[in-house]
């Protein structure tokens, strides 16, 4: 793989895509960066909008609050620690947080498997952003009754993911951004993903949004409620990233968990974690990975039924076409306008067919 080399006629391609997301600056969004591979060559990235209300130009470099989008490093680093024989898929989270079990007796047969699937029976959000530390919320998650017993449905559960992060934690004998940097982050070369960022990443940044419980304009600072409870480093949401970073990881994914003739993921594990684990009503999962469930998705209507990804509350998503060979990392700050999921999902869709019928007019084909 020659990770992330740019085709040669980048100017000017993907027009229709560039149409749509222009035309969301301002309504929906006021920054954004697209940032497409195919072949593993980049045919297009591109800024658009401004980062601030009254700041430079959002450029393909900025930095953006990822939200969900964190649940994938979380989960690789998880496999990771599979792959290292540190844990197992389908162990009892109970053996590595103790503190989970308790008089509901289903608590103890929770796995690994069903965090990572969002069938472990855990409410889908609940309210911790009174806690002080990320001590105080997992013993929270852990004293959460279950809303469902486990195994029986799918529900979209932040709580299930901040256990997963402080399972790595645990696992791998460091705090969790530490964890996540050597298993994930550094290995891929996604420099710029990380919890916290570094002075020196300030300039880039690309706000979120005008909180009204804190009273100020974010950036730089999680959205996420929960996660600033936790010192801004959860399981489920907290990291700052490029689209360059994003991208990396989902071409590990594409490439079967190699990177640069490495692999990061076992073939095996990496093939596990994007094959359909369950599926619902318009749903299904892989390991940490959203799988393509239809043609009125986030993916649009023309990514293949092998499709994998996965999207974020600030705006961000990102999109691996394997059958296509295709890579769409696409972020927003479409919070600073509204919360409303309706623009962002119709964005989406938009975005990511535009792309797809750009390169089937022949001007984007990577080199």
């Amino acid at each position: 793989m020659r990770a992330g080399v740019r085709d040669r006629n980048v100017s000017g391609t993907l027009s229709a895509a560039r149409e749509q997301i222009m035309s969301s600056i301002g309504n929906v969004c006021s920054a954004a960066v697209l940032h497409v591979r195919r072949d593993g060559n980049v045919v297009g990235e591109f800024g658009f909008g401004r980062r601030t209300p009254k700041g430079a130009a959002a450029t393909p470099d900025s930095i953006f609050d990822i939200a969900s989008l964190t649940k994938l490093f979380v989960g690789s680093a998880f496999l990771s620690l599979v792959d290292k024989r540190a844990v197992a898929l389908d162990d009892p989270v109970a053996g590595v947080i103790a503190e989970l079990a308790g008089a509901d007796t289903r608590r103890s047969c929770i796995t690994f498997r069903q965090l990572l699937t969002h069938t472990s029976g855990l409410p889908a959000h609940v309210s911790f952003r009174e806690e002080h530390g990320a001590r105080a919320v997992i013993e929270r998650v852990c004293a959460t009754p279950l809303a469902s017993a486990p195994g029986t449905g799918i529900v979209y559960s932040d709580l299930g993911f901040m256990l997963v992060g402080e399972a790595v934690a645990r696992l791998a004998g460091q705090p969790l951004e530490d964890a996540i940097a050597a298993l994930v982050t550094v290995p891929i070369g996604a420099a710029d993903a990380a919890y916290h960022p570094s002075p020196f990443q300030h300039n880039r940044i690309v706000c979120t949004e005008r909180d009204g419980w804190r009273k100020r304009l974010l950036c730089g600072e999680v959205h996420d409620e929960n996660s600033w409870a936790m010192g801004g480093v959860g399981g489920h949401a907290g990291m700052f990233a490029t689209a360059h970073d994003i991208a990396e990881l989902g071409e590990m994914y594409r490439l079967s968990g190699c990177v640069a003739l490495r692999y990061v993921l076992m073939r095996p594990t990496a093939h596990e974690a994007t094959r359909e684990q369950v599926s619902g009503v318009d749903e299904r999962r892989g390991l940490a990975w959203a799988l393509k469930s239809g043609t009125d998705h986030s993916c649009g209507a023309r990514m293949s039924w092998n499709s994998f990804g996965h999207t974020g509350f600030t705006g961000s998503s990102l999109w691996v076409d394997p059958d296509n060979r295709l890579t769409v990392a696409f972020l927003t700050n479409r919070v600073y306008f509204s919360r409303d999921p309706e623009p962002i999902r119709r964005l989406r869709a938009a975005v990511h067919d535009a792309v797809f019928a750009d390169i089937a007019h022949g001007s984007d084909r990577a080199s």
